[in-house]
């Protein structure tokens, strides 16, 4: 009788194991990237011109390899979205709505022009806490709804006055300085806030620095060329 050769069989079994494992891998790469979220980061690659520096997001590759873009390695949902000092002259693309599990959303520093979209924020965005969209042209006022925990809209054309939605929300940390705010800023402070940082130079703000309350975890306060009575 024919004995077999236990190595060969081990090593038969070890291969086999091996094979499963690499069509499961090949499986899970293919399926990482959320279908409806790569249909809107094509949307978001068209709204912004089609820039050369996007060129590596196709069709033919799974979006959460492509520059600039983050995703739930189990869910492979887009959390993260970063398009930063591309030079983009455009709105800000009204497809980013879609990318409903989008956490940090950094488009600094490029050129975009036209309002803030009132979906940017915990709204339509529930998971958001980082937005970036200083040293841009955006103008017209602070939507109501942009009450993310990290706002930073430095360097803008922005106008009018800060939501009354601000006073009631939990912000870590507000950038607005260099646009052109009016009004009281105030709501801003208190005691019990969580924030950390906060800067409104460089614009209309008018108010009494002394009947507020700071912040207790406050590191960071740039509040020079504005009407503010100290």
């Amino acid at each position: 009788m024919e004995l077999s050769n236990p190595f060969c069989h081990t090593m038969a079994i070890l291969l086999a194991v091996l094979l499963v494992a690499a069509a499961a891998t090949t499986e899970a790469d293919g399926a990482l990237c959320d279908k409806s979220d790569k249909a809107a980061l094509l949307a978001v690659k068209s709204a912004l011109g089609n820039p050369p520096a996007l060129s590596v997001w196709n069709s033919s590759t799974p979006c959460c390899s492509w520059d600039g873009v983050s995703c739930d390695a189990i869910t492979g949902r887009v959390t993260e979205l970063t398009v930063f000092a591309l030079n983009i002259s455009a709105p800000v693309p009204a497809a980013i709505a879609n990318l409903t599990k989008l956490q940090i959303l950094n488009l600094a520093y490029n050129q975009l022009y036209g309002p803030i979209p009132s979906f940017l924020g915990p709204r339509a965005l529930p998971d958001l806490t980082f937005l970036r969209l200083d040293g841009n042209r955006l103008s017209g006022a602070i939507p109501p709804t942009a009450t993310v925990f990290n706002l930073l809209l430095e360097g803008n054309l922005l106008t009018g006055t800060l939501p009354s939605t601000f006073g009631a929300a939990a912000f870590g940390e507000v950038g607005v300085a260099g646009n052109q705010l009016s009004g009281d800023a105030s709501m801003l402070f208190g005691a019990k806030k969580k924030l950390n940082a906060l800067r409104l130079s460089r614009n209309r703000f008018a108010f009494d620095l002394g009947s507020v309350e700071l912040p207790e975890g406050l590191d960071i306060l740039v509040i020079d060329h504005n009407m503010t009575n100290y």
